[in-house]
């Protein structure tokens, strides 16, 4: 049993606890001078073989809260409209810029 972030209801005993992500952040990871690798058995083909860390950039989750299924499934969809609209389709470009180039050559 829990209590639900968005409908504040606390749900039935068995139902099943959604994550959902509210906050993100961007993170950037620095580079490690060496890390080292195992290998599965202690062979001498198996050897620890430094391999370079080279760092990276990711998202790190900063918030993320429970929610019951029903209110979970809500902010998937929200989400998924958010990032629709956010990032056109590429064949919704693709539509835009043979408009543009269909209007140019009738000028």
């Amino acid at each position: 049993m829990f209590r639900c972030h968005f409908c504040q209801q606390i749900t039935p005993p068995k139902t099943t606890r959604h994550s959902v992500v509210i906050e993100v952040r961007e993170k950037r990871y620095s580079s490690q001078k060496r890390e080292f690798k195992r290998g599965g058995r202690r062979d001498f083909r198996d050897r620890d073989e430094p391999t370079p860390d080279r760092g990276g950039q990711g998202v790190e989750i900063m918030r993320e809260v429970s929610a019951c299924p029903t209110c979970a499934a809500k902010q998937h969809e929200v989400k998924r409209v958010e990032l629709e609209t956010a990032a056109p389709a590429p064949e919704a470009a693709e539509a835009e810029n043979t408009e543009t180039e269909n209007t140019e050559e009738q000028s």
